[in-house]
């Protein structure tokens, strides 16, 4: 069967459209007979994985143990992973503070610049390493690029010009492409939609414990300045790529493939018994039947395409990159200002800490509350709302403010930088089908959240330090643009549902086959696919 065409299989006259939201869909049939009709559906789906059982029934206790392993086994070590990654992207700003400018003679332009190169080769790569990781598997893919970054960071110690400096981000920039949309991807096979959000949000709350942490490893591996004859940011970089080159190493003995596929290596007898494999597998059918193929494919042309062209991708893409604009200047050069201030660099670092465990503290609670009202456009609003506050405050702080206030408001920005980001990734995941579209989908919502990295760097010049009023200005214009943004996707998305819904509001059971037979149709364009705001 080409991976190109719609795949249907059909068991006792019933066709079954394997990139068709089923838990969603059934919502769609009114009455007995169709609710039978989708069961059946439902049922011969599930015939393709040997470890579902449509009869299987559990307690909530048993489903909640189910994702608390997963939680503890699975998410935790993703998080490790996470956190030398932001290391790895972050010590660029704790290098700064280490005079690496004037050690490789260059200016901040030429920063600004290193952060577009790292950040076009990062899109560039975005697409095709997720290309790979579909047809690879996860568990194989992403510890390898993961060792290949590594390397490319400890590779900065051999920096010594503004060429060898280009060429280094482009490397570590083309490495880590692919990471974080193939983590997601990945996340979808161990939770269900409803789940996804607090997940991520965990996952990201590993930028804040790794932003935290950076600034104290780097307070102390800055001190080693002239330590064997090397500056104090080639030994930063050096000991931080040895780490994530080793953790990669382990990821490839501890990432499991699936959450049938758990025992063996240093993952020793397995996270899971039998009844909890079946459960596992069963519960997320039932949330997802485009999950109840286990195979690996590539993925189609048509669905790159679905992906590019759907209107209903692209305002979720224009949140991230808008609502995540102000984090660049804000976050990469929060030591720097603190530094132009008057702090000392090596204290300058460590006073940026409370910022980012603010931001852990908030986008836990939106991502928390958005998964208990299985809402997401408001709480992506509200928690914008709160950032622009934050951002605004910046800019209105007279001249020669005292420092303390200055120094306040710059943390109360850094803790909304990325409060309500888990939320909007979580609502495309859950509202992108077939897992091909999904996939590219989620590789362009990085892509657009990497994109702003090069408009954002360019906002704060060196004539406008150490305040950056004017920089703050338009930061704040760009949230209020995010604002409006997450309120017409949620008015948008209810207004297809309502489409669809007095489209399809008489139809019977015949109608519904029939439209199975039919259609073309397929994932998120079907007629019962209910989209979450």
């Amino acid at each position: 069967m080409s991976s190109e065409k719609q795949e249907v299989y059909e068991h006792n006259g019933v066709p079954v459209d394997l990139e068709h939201k089923g838990s969603d869909a059934s919502s769609s049939l009114n009455g007995d007979t169709h609710a039978d009709y989708a069961d059946n559906k439902l049922r011969v789906l599930g015939q393709l994985n040997p470890h579902y059982d449509h009869d299987l029934t559990w307690t909530e206790a048993e489903e909640r143990e189910v994702v608390r392993i997963f939680d503890l086994k699975v998410l935790s070590w993703i998080g490790v992973m996470f956190f030398f990654l932001q290391l790895d992207r972050g010590n660029l700003s704790n290098a700064l503070t280490d005079n690496l400018m004037g050690d490789l003679g260059v200016d901040l332009n030429t920063m600004t610049l290193g952060t577009t190169v790292f950040i076009l080769v990062f899109c560039f790569f975005e697409i095709p390493s997720n290309l790979v990781l579909r047809r690879a598997g996860a568990h194989r893919w992403i510890p390898f690029l993961m060792v290949l970054w590594g390397l490319a960071t400890a590779a900065q110690l051999w920096m010594h010009n503004k060429v060898t400096f280009l060429i280094c981000r482009a490397f570590v920039g083309m490495f880590e492409a692919g990471y974080i949309p193939g983590i997601a991807i990945y996340l979808t096979t161990y939770y269900k939609r409803q789940e996804m959000a607090l997940r991520m949000s965990i996952f990201w709350s590993t930028l804040a414990i790794s932003n935290s942490c950076a600034g104290v490893l780097a307070y102390f591996i800055l001190q080693m300045r002239g330590t064997g004859g090397l500056a104090g940011w080639k030994w930063l970089f050096l000991i931080e790529g040895i780490a994530t080159t080793f953790v990669g190493v382990l990821s490839f003995f501890i990432l499991p493939e699936g959450p049938i596929a758990t025992r063996g290596y240093l993952r020793f007898a397995g996270y899971l018994t039998e009844r909890q494999e079946l459960i596992a597998i069963t519960r997320l059918i039932r949330d997802d039947p485009s999950k109840a193929d286990p195979g690996k494919r590539i993925v189609p042309k048509a669905d790159i395409w679905r992906a590019v062209k759907s209107p209903r991708i692209w305002p979720n893409l224009l949140i991230g990159f808008f609502g995540l604009l102000p984090s660049t200047p804000i976050g990469a050069f929060a030591p720097l200002i603190l530094k132009m201030l008057g702090f000392n660099g090596l204290k300058a670092n460590l006073m940026t800490i409370p910022g980012y465990i603010l931001g852990l503290a908030v986008m836990s609670l939106v991502s928390y509350s958005s998964d208990k009202f299985n809402e997401r456009a408001f709480h992506g609003a509200a928690a914008t709302l709160y950032y622009a506050c934050c951002v605004a405050g910046l800019a209105l702080l007279p001249i020669g403010t005292d420092k303390v206030n200055l120094y306040i408001c710059l943390i109360f920005a850094m803790g909304g930088s990325t409060c309500w980001h888990p939320v909007n990734a979580a609502w495309i995941a859950g509202n992108t089908a077939p897992v091909g579209k999904r996939t590219i989908a989620l590789a362009m919502y990085i892509m657009s959240v990497n994109l702003t990295g090069i408009a954002g760097s360019n906002i704060f010049r060196s004539k406008d330090a150490p305040r950056f009023i004017t920089g703050m200005w338009a930061l704040f214009a760009s949230l209020i643009i995010t604002i409006s943004l997450f309120i017409f996707q949620r008015y948008h998305l209810l207004y297809i549902n309502r489409k669809r819904a007095l489209a399809t509001k008489n139809w019977t059971a015949e109608d519904w086959r029939h439209y199975d037979e039919t259609t073309t149709d397929i994932g998120d364009d079907r007629l019962d696919f209910v989209f979450q705001v």
